[in-house]
């Protein structure tokens, strides 16, 4: 059940707030962005290269890559909001979304933590936060958030040096794939230029194909796979064994793993030798499911 919210003690606070901080927008090439990355390492954040990782790979001309928190006593930064801004569109109406991926206070302000969010629930913003730390989720709950469940399911590649031959070709060449790809796929493709980023085209002989991106991450000393995104979930179900084989193959892993939205039927991974799952709770405050779109564009890449 969602949390109501306390108009009157955010009133009360949002008064307090305004006189002693300052809220401002982080671009990716302005000149408080460096500030941002000193702000964040002087934390001793476990996850300190990932948050950095993502400001990076969110960062675009057109949307802020978080919002930072002065105290406007000394100028100094308090506070940090990671955003990742997308889009995409649905009945001929373009959908803005923006994941929350990190939310640093410093402690004597933390009691102003919601003040950093507090202009984007007033805006026509689907918001999602996919990893909030414990003492932020009762806070979310509060905002208006809702929460939500998805599945990781990993498996297992029992070997990744003899497999058997199947009907797909491997594709990972951009010059190869391009010209095979629709225009909704072609703009996909090219907007997730990183490195970091492996994307990979399976054809056969019957015409058939299916886009995959992917990110390779270490977990726990296991090189993971984690596929992200799927051009053609028909297909992949049909297949799913001879595409989870050959991506272990062709990117050296023996461990893959994915996410299940809601209402997607994944029974078909439960049913492979070795695997396993864990739940995942999530947070959004949008009247639109969340799609695997919206993991490609949050923190659930690494």
């Amino acid at each position: 059940m969602r949390e109501k919210i306390d108009i009157k003690k955010i009133d009360q606070l949002n008064q307090r707030a305004s006189k002693i901080l300052e809220i401002k927008e982080v671009y990716l090439n302005d000149n408080f962005f460096k500030s941002v990355i000193k702000f964040i390492e002087e934390q001793n954040l476990r996850q300190v290269n990932q948050i950095i990782k993502l400001l990076y790979l969110s960062g675009n001309e057109k949307f802020p890559v978080g919002k930072i928190m002065f105290n406007k006593k000394d100028k100094k930064i308090v506070g940090f909001m990671g955003t990742y801004y997308s889009t995409r569109t649905k009945e001929n109406k373009k959908l803005l979304f923006c994941n929350i991926h990190s939310w640093i206070v410093e402690k004597p302000f933390r009691l102003y933590s919601y003040y950093l969010i507090l202009d984007l629930l007033n805006k026509d913003i689907s918001l999602t936060a996919f990893t909030p730390i414990q003492s932020l989720k009762g806070l979310l709950l509060k905002l208006g958030f809702k929460k939500f469940f998805v599945m990781e399911y990993f498996i297992f590649i029992l070997s990744i040096s003899s497999f058997r031959k199947n009907k797909f070709k491997i594709l990972n060449n951009e010059t190869e794939i391009i010209p095979i790809l629709d225009k909704k796929t072609k703009l996909i493709f090219k907007k997730y230029h990183d490195e970091i980023y492996h994307k990979i085209l399976l054809k056969d002989d019957l015409g058939e194909n299916i886009f995959i991106i992917g990110t390779k991450i270490k977990k726990k000393g296991f090189n993971v796979f984690k596929i992200l995104y799927i051009s053609n979930i028909k297909i992949f179900k049909l297949n799913y064994s001879a595409i989870l084989n050959m991506i272990g193959k062709t990117f050296r892993v023996l461990l893959i793993s994915k996410y299940s939205l809601e209402n997607e039927d994944c029974s078909y991974l439960k049913s492979k030798f070795l695997n396993f799952s864990r739940p995942r709770d999530l947070y959004s405050r949008t009247s639109h499911q969340i799609q695997s779109y919206d993991i490609l564009n949050s923190d659930l890449i690494l």
